[in-house]
């Protein structure tokens, strides 16, 4: 389902944008009555009678100073209602909204006794170790199992609540900084507010979700707010809403806050190339990983190979061959997990079936030993150390810290015994990670954003919420630093250290949109990047007016020199690549590339003779070359000499390093030669090379579009489109 009405949507856009009361009070009272949702009768009502206020005094031709005031008052009502009439719509349609409500029909909302209920699970907690030693135990879980439930109401009462007012919003600040109440439910009800706020902004939430990153000394709580507060902006709500640019503003003005955004914004990339990851850790790392591996996995559990003795005979050596390829494989999986990639996705992404992740809360709650969902792997484990391993040093997400500790409660009757003890070992959870690391600011967002990227990906009923992590939507809320909020923010300064990465990691398309929204007349290395970007897009034309920008602030870039060249070859303007390729030379004159580059380029600008010399001194010098010959036999046949060119496409076409436009161009040369059938058969082999290469969908034209490309050469020789057109048939038709 959609998870958001695309008529509120309409109605909220008028509101925001366009500011009309009148229109959006029209289209709201409409679909309220549509929707026989009259619990918002009375509401509307009262925002109808004060325009008909508003109107009369205008009718009268009254003056009143407080016009603007009241009128935008009128708009943030209007905002609030829409949203309210919204979360109305998802808890009549959406499934995760419905099973959130009915759970919280029996909660207490009063803030004293929530705040009470918290703190007395802290104080119960501490007071454990008073109990009777054998009376402890139970205890213990009676209060983890009645905590766990209350704390999933609260969150899910964040979730179904409507738009909250200032005293809700004061009491939810005090609360989730409040040094007495459990850390972790403070984490986990910080991620209610926020994915509330992901799917109907509301001015509060959001400002909630700032005063906690603003004023927390909690690091993991700090870390989730920011994410929250990226992840939370709204589209066009600042007009309505100007605080918001005054909150982004303000925060922005901390370099450690810029700092973490740029930080954040990188690894908002990494999840969303976790597929990308994954392919490559299937296809290329995994199968060698496993190659050197000395278990199997049977039916009947996991059990260690012999050495194959016969094997190190025939072939001495093989084992530490294989063993140093394993090594290699996995330095190579921990080198892109330290760069930043969700390298465990893949796999841990097949790990969230247990009924555990079936409650919306669990995908955000913090790992904990004492989570009632895990207390059949305790029983199992005893005494094991491996749950506190798990917490202190596994380099997983809580997601998959959760995935992992249950799937070994399914397999852990199965394991050897002498593997059962290695769950006393940190060995069992590969490399360990650092307590400086797990402390850093970056991890700590990392590991969050993983859990947030898995829940978004696959919870059962991933529908009902908006994705921020989704590519394919319009407005794509993890590329964060497209919001208008930041363009006007000091961190517009520290984009191009964005945009490195950005091109550094192939998101050429990204990299461009970026470019667009923060141009920078007066920075050589934003229009440095903006060259490479626009070129890798194969946008030659914004490519080459960015190389131009370049020279005016450095006219000596020989950079931007050689991309002048590229981009006026591209652009058929051969003249300005001869231009640049002779300034290039004076550089460089013993550069054999830049010397191709202008003897083509001088054929293409109708200069042939000057082309054909620099290409005989070139071919005298690197008589091997093949781009030289493939140039040299163009240009005999630009200049009418086919006989000249066909041995040296013989030679071409016999090179085990043939590409499919020798073909082609073989097929021009015989057929200016009258040999008609070698050119029919060349033709069909450039085709068929070309389509072998990179298939066509649909029909295939590109031997039409080809003809029509070299179309002046072919008129050089009496050819026209008509003769063309029977020469695809013939082609066609062998």
């Amino acid at each position: 389902m959609e998870y958001t009405d695309s008529e509120l949507q309409q109605i909220r856009n008028v509101i925001t944008s366009e500011q009309n009361v009148g229109e959006a009070l029209k289209s709201l009272r409409s679909f309220i009555k549509s929707d026989e949702l009259h619990a918002f009768d009375a509401r509307i009502s009262r925002i109808e009678s004060d325009y008909e206020l508003m109107k009369s005094y205008m009718r009268k031709g009254l003056n009143d100073p407080q016009f603007e005031e009241v009128y935008d008052r009128l708009l943030k009502a209007l905002y609030i209602l829409n949203a309210d009439v919204q979360l109305a719509v998802f808890l009549n349609e959406n499934p995760s909204y419905q099973a959130a409500y009915m759970d919280v029909q029996t909660l207490d909302a009063d803030f004293d006794v929530i705040k009470k209920r918290l703190e007395a699970f802290v104080q119960d907690i501490a007071l454990l170790s008073l109990e009777p030693q054998d009376a402890q135990k139970a205890r213990k879980q009676e209060l983890y199992d009645r905590h766990q439930q209350y704390v999933k109401k609260l969150f899910n009462a964040l979730l179904v609540s409507p738009q909250w007012n200032e005293s809700t919003a004061k009491f939810a600040q005090e609360l989730l900084l409040s040094p007495t109440i459990d850390a972790i439910d403070a984490q986990l009800l910080l991620s209610g507010v926020m994915l509330s706020v992901i799917q109907l902004f509301d001015i509060h939430q959001f400002q909630t979700l700032v005063q906690v990153y603003r004023q927390t000394t909690d690091p993991h709580l700090r870390q989730r707010a920011l994410v929250g507060i990226v992840l939370s902006l709204p589209e066009n709500e600042g007009d309505i809403y100007p605080e918001i640019q005054q909150t982004i503003n303000t925060l922005c003005q901390d370099e450690q806050t810029c700092r973490e955004l740029v930080e954040l914004q990188m690894q908002m990339f990494y999840c969303m190339n976790a597929d990308a990851d994954n392919e490559k850790l299937q296809k290329d790392i995994i199968p060698n990983l496993m190659k050197g591996s000395n278990i199997s996995i049977s039916r009947a559990g996991i059990v260690e190979k012999e050495e194959d003795e016969v094997d190190e005979m025939l072939n001495p050596g093989a084992a530490d061959k294989a063993m140093e390829e394993m090594e290699r494989n996995f330095n190579q999986m921990m080198k892109m997990q330290k760069a930043g990639s969700d390298i465990y996705f893949g796999g841990f992404s097949q790990m969230k079936r247990f009924a555990f992740f079936a409650t919306l809360s669990n995908w955000f709650v913090p790992f904990y030993e004492d989570h009632p969902g895990l207390q059949q792997v305790n029983d199992k484990l005893g005494g094991n150390k491996f749950m506190q391993l798990l917490l202190e040093s596994g380099p997983f997400c809580d997601s998959d810290k959760y995935s992992f500790a249950l799937a070994l409660s399914s397999i852990i009757d199965k394991i050897p015994q002498n593997m059962r003890e290695m769950l006393n070992s940190q060995d069992i959870l590969g490399t360990s990670v650092s307590m400086e690391e797990k402390n850093s600011s970056a991890y700590i967002r990392r590991m969050y954003l993983q859990d947030l990227y898995r829940f978004y990906r696959i919870y059962h009923n991933k529908n009902d919420f908006h994705n921020p992590f989704d590519t394919s939507a319009m407005e794509n809320s993890a590329f964060f630093v497209m919001c208008p909020y930041f363009r006007e923010s000091p961190l517009k300064d520290r984009m191009t250290e964005v945009g490195k990465f950005l091109y550094k990691h192939h998101f050429y398309r990204e990299l461009c949109q970026l470019l667009d929204a923060y141009m920078d007349n007066e920075d050589i290395e934003y229009w440095r990047l903006a060259a490479r970007a626009y070129y890798r897009e194969k946008d030659y034309r914004s490519a080459d007016m960015a190389y131009t920008n370049v020279l005016e602030l450095n006219a000596d870039d020989m950079q931007a020199i050689r991309g002048k060249a590229l981009t006026g070859f591209y652009l058929e303007d051969y003249e300005q690549a001869v231009e640049y390729n002779r300034r290039l030379l004076e550089m460089d004159a013993t550069n054999e590339h830049v010397q191709l580059n202008l003897a083509v380029s001088l054929m293409n600008n109708d200069e042939i003779e000057e082309g054909m010399s620099l290409l005989f001194k070139l071919n005298y010098d690197h008589p091997e070359n093949l781009s030289i010959q493939r140039s040299l036999a163009w240009g005999y046949l630009r200049q009418q000499k086919p006989q000249q060119a066909a041995p040296i496409y013989t030679r071409l076409l016999a090179n085990q390093h043939r590409m499919p436009t020798d073909c082609l161009n073989a097929g021009y040369c015989q057929w200016f030669l009258s040999n008609m059938e070698e050119a029919i058969n060349l033709f069909k082999q450039y085709v068929a090379e070309t389509n072998k290469e990179r298939p066509m969908p649909g029909g295939n034209t590109l031997l039409h579009d080809v003809f029509a490309m070299d179309a002046d050469l072919l008129q050089q020789y009496g050819i026209g489109m008509k003769e063309a057109f029977v020469m695809e048939d013939l082609v066609a038709n062998e």
